[in-house]
């Protein structure tokens, strides 16, 4: 029998990553959801693309000096206290309507939980504006950074205004009709037109957002060995 000779095999070159890419990916993400958060019914397809973009953020935080990453990890807390603090509040605010529909009860009787949820609700909201201005502090340039505390200014601002607004719309009356899912829904539809208020102050945080994306550079590494360090603005 006659055999081929044998060749050395070389070896294969690695894999390499490309760091910086999923920042860009979130950055987008994250500045569509800005625009989406205040308007009526698109909140839960806002909060799914902030989550997602977030998270890429979070994950790619290895590739950028260390104020950077300090700041995502502070970021990423508050998110989730504010999901976790949202959650609570909106489990109860359902609970309450669910044991009056279950008593044949009047949407009047619902008024105190309404207005509770009004006014704890900004709580969250005001944690998620933090950790958005944390997420891309370091990230934009120098000349736009004064840009970030107008944008985080207005937006706790027409925070606050919309909830006294939503305030003294449901303080008004909500009516006195039997508790319906219909009737709950319509309160809270009337509690979102209030939040449309706050569009000034989102749509500002979205547009530093997609400055920040232009100004990440991805850089590749070959798989295994440690991220690079991407190049962020100076502080001055």
């Amino acid at each position: 029998m006659v055999y081929a000779p044998a060749y050395p095999t070389p070896p294969a070159a690695p894999r390499q990553v490309l760091w910086g890419v999923r920042t860009k990916r979130g950055l987008l993400l994250t500045a569509v959801s800005l625009v989406l958060f205040w308007i009526p019914g698109l909140g839960p397809v806002a909060g799914l693309f902030l989550s997602v973009g977030s998270t890429m953020m979070f994950w790619d935080r290895h590739a950028f000096p260390p104020a950077h990453r300090s700041a995502m990890n502070v970021a990423f807390a508050l998110f989730w206290v504010a999901a976790a603090l949202y959650t609570i509040l909106f489990l109860v605010f359902v609970g309450t309507a669910y044991y009056a529909w279950l008593g044949i009860g009047r949407m009047n009787e619902l008024l105190p939980a309404v207005v509770l949820f009004v006014w704890d609700s900004t709580a969250p909201t005001l944690l998620v504006v933090v950790a958005l201005l944390l997420q891309i502090a370091r990230l934009l340039p120098a000349r736009k950074r004064r840009l970030l505390w107008v944008a985080g200014i207005l937006a706790t601002g027409l925070i606050v205004l919309a909830t006294v607004i939503a305030y003294l719309d449901v303080s008004a009356g909500i009516g006195t009709e039997f508790v319906r899912m219909s009737s709950v829904l319509g309160v809270l539809n009337r509690i979102s037109i209030a939040r449309m208020v706050e569009g000034p102050g989102f749509t500002m945080l979205a547009y530093l957002y997609y400055v920040a994306r232009a100004g990440v550079v991805p850089k590749s590494a070959a798989e295994g060995a440690p991220a690079p360090v991407l190049d962020v603005p100076p502080a001055t």
